[in-house]
Protein backbone atom coordinates (compact mmCIF):
# COMPACT_ATOMS: atom_id res chain seq x y z
CA UNK A 1 0.00 0.00 0.00
CA UNK A 2 1.31 3.50 -0.77
CA UNK A 3 2.85 5.60 1.96
CA UNK A 4 1.32 9.02 2.74
CA UNK A 5 3.03 11.89 4.54
CA UNK A 6 0.60 13.97 6.63
CA UNK A 7 1.79 17.44 7.67
CA UNK A 8 -0.17 19.59 10.12
CA UNK A 9 0.70 21.59 13.22
CA UNK A 10 -2.61 20.75 14.94
CA UNK A 11 -2.17 17.41 16.76
CA UNK A 12 -5.89 16.55 16.63
CA UNK A 13 -6.04 17.03 12.85
CA UNK A 14 -2.83 15.05 12.38
CA UNK A 15 -4.11 12.18 14.53
CA UNK A 16 -7.53 12.13 12.86
CA UNK A 17 -6.11 12.00 9.33
CA UNK A 18 -3.58 9.37 10.33
CA UNK A 19 -6.22 7.17 11.99
CA UNK A 20 -8.55 7.36 8.99
CA UNK A 21 -5.84 6.68 6.41
CA UNK A 22 -4.44 3.75 8.41
CA UNK A 23 -7.98 2.35 8.74
CA UNK A 24 -8.15 2.38 4.93
CA UNK A 25 -4.89 0.42 4.78
CA UNK A 26 -2.34 3.13 3.99
CA UNK A 27 1.06 3.45 5.62
CA UNK A 28 1.50 6.91 7.11
CA UNK A 29 4.27 9.26 8.15
CA UNK A 30 3.54 12.42 10.14
CA UNK A 31 5.20 15.78 10.67
CA UNK A 32 4.13 18.74 12.77
CA UNK A 33 6.29 21.37 11.06
CA UNK A 34 7.74 22.22 7.67
CA UNK A 35 11.33 21.31 8.48
CA UNK A 36 10.40 17.78 9.57
CA UNK A 37 8.05 17.44 6.59
CA UNK A 38 10.78 18.34 4.13
CA UNK A 39 13.24 15.93 5.76
CA UNK A 40 10.71 13.06 5.68
CA UNK A 41 9.64 13.82 2.11
CA UNK A 42 13.23 13.71 0.90
CA UNK A 43 14.28 10.63 2.88
CA UNK A 44 11.11 8.50 2.62
CA UNK A 45 9.74 9.48 -0.85
CA UNK A 46 6.03 9.14 0.01
CA UNK A 47 3.51 8.58 -2.79
CA UNK A 48 1.35 11.47 -1.53
CA UNK A 49 1.76 14.43 0.81
CA UNK A 50 -1.22 15.99 2.62
CA UNK A 51 0.26 19.38 3.45
CA UNK A 52 -1.08 22.18 5.64
CA UNK A 53 -0.03 25.51 4.12
CA UNK A 54 -0.14 27.51 7.37
CA UNK A 55 2.74 25.95 9.31
CA UNK A 56 5.00 27.67 11.81
CA UNK A 57 8.54 28.31 10.59
CA UNK A 58 8.87 26.76 7.15
CA UNK A 59 5.39 27.13 5.60
CA UNK A 60 3.66 24.58 3.41
CA UNK A 61 4.35 26.82 0.40
CA UNK A 62 8.07 26.77 1.28
CA UNK A 63 8.00 22.98 1.55
CA UNK A 64 6.35 22.75 -1.89
CA UNK A 65 8.93 25.04 -3.44
CA UNK A 66 11.80 23.06 -1.90
CA UNK A 67 10.40 19.78 -3.22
Amino acid sequence: MPRILIVDDEPEMLRGLEDNLRFEGYQTLTAGDGERALALALSEAPALIVLDLMLPGLSGWDVCRAL
